[in-house]
């Protein structure tokens, strides 16, 4: 068995190559006590991030990460069963986990389930692509899965990597989840995910997990895959380095998904027509919803009810309203507007379990 030393050092990239000096999305990163943080999204404040820790030292802790004992902020288990831990809790738990973070500090609205870390706190994050080749080394099964997921969704599998526990190499026995990277053009990525909708829907690819469909996840020969699609420039972002106003907190909306283009990203930003707020008639608003457990689980066509706040957000010298949901509990598909979805694309690929 390799030591914690051995894995870190095999799978760890130093800061100094953070692409654009910048925290970005799906990125791992070691903290200088052990923890491991994960970050979403492409808005971040100069000289750090906003995040998660995910996994944190624990003495006694059920999670063994090479030899050292840690605790979870996202997942517990109550008898045999893993249960997802919420948001808010997540949140709480870091103020318990180290004193010198605090729930409690003002931060913008749309990471009220996120925590701010200076840059300067970590040694080192895990480039998706380095993972993958590293991984590939330790685990011959991970090559194989990887290979099988390019093949079926049509992208080369020399641009893919990996987050989650696999981004450091860590891995369980039986667990064959791969949390796979999948940079591109919008309008390529836009294909494969409407590739993994399609295949998602037939019961051999089909992923029921914490008691749900996951219509952005799917199982390829016994592996299960679950993309997170990245922009392939930092640029392409719709959302960066934004600030936004609250205008009015929690108003009722139901609107109607015009444009799915950007909803397999972190956030998703989806344009809303035929909304109501309040039960009154409004203009076309851009929804941005950011929990990183909905991305790519809204399409055109979607009729969507939700408790949101207004909000005007402020980039690139422009300005416009919008509305915002940060919790997957404040948001939920009511119905299908037919004549607004897009037709799937099913591309040829293995379907045969292994």
């Amino acid at each position: 068995m390799r030591t914690f030393e051995e894995m870190i050092e095999k799978f760890m990239r130093p800061m100094s190559e953070l692409e654009g000096g910048r925290a970005s999305d799906s990125l791992y990163f070691l903290r200088r006590d052990g923890s491991f943080i994960f970050t979403e999204g492409y808005c971040h404040p100069e000289g750090g991030m906003y995040g998660k820790i995910i996994y944190y030292p624990k003495p006694g802790g059920d999670i063994d990460i090479f030899g050292r004992d840690y605790g979870c902020t996202t997942k517990k288990l109550v008898g045999d069963e893993c249960i997802y831990i919420g948001h808010p809790e997540q949140i709480q738990a870091h103020g318990k986990i180290d004193p010198s973070l605090d729930p409690a500090a003002p931060r913008p609205v749309f990471v009220e389930y996120e925590m701010e870390f200076p840059l300067s706190d970590c040694v080192g994050f895990f480039d998706p692509v380095h993972s993958l080749r590293a991984c590939v080394d330790i685990y011959p099964w991970v090559g194989e899965g990887t290979r099988l997921a390019a093949e079926a969704l049509g992208v080369p599998w020399e641009t893919l990597g990996l987050t989650g526990s696999l981004a450091y190499g860590r891995h369980e026995e039986g667990d064959d989840d791969l949390d796979l990277v999948i940079p591109g053009t919008i309008e390529d990525n836009r294909r494969v995910y409407r590739t993994i909708r399609s295949l998602s829907v037939l019961p051999e690819h089909r992923v029921i997990e914490f008691g749900r469909w996951w219509p952005m996840r799917m199982y390829e020969q016994g592996y299960l895959i679950c993309p997170f699609f990245t922009y392939q420039r930092w640029e392409e972002a719709p959302l960066r380095d934004f600030t936004v106003e609250v205008i009015r907190e929690d108003v009722e909306a139901t609107g109607v998904v015009a444009d799915d283009t950007h909803t397999n990203y972190m956030p998703p930003l989806l344009p809303l027509e035929e909304l109501t707020i309040e039960g009154e008639a409004s203009g076309p608003l851009p929804l941005i919803i950011y929990d990183g457990a909905l991305r790519g689980e809204f399409f055109n066509g979607d009729i969507l009810k939700m408790k949101a706040r207004l909000i005007e957000v402020s980039q690139l010298g422009e300005t416009f309203p919008a509305l915002l949901v940060t919790l997957w509990d404040n948001i939920r598909k009511v119905g299908e507007d037919p004549e607004r979805q897009s037709a799937p694309i099913v591309p040829a690929g293995g379907t045969q379990k292994r």
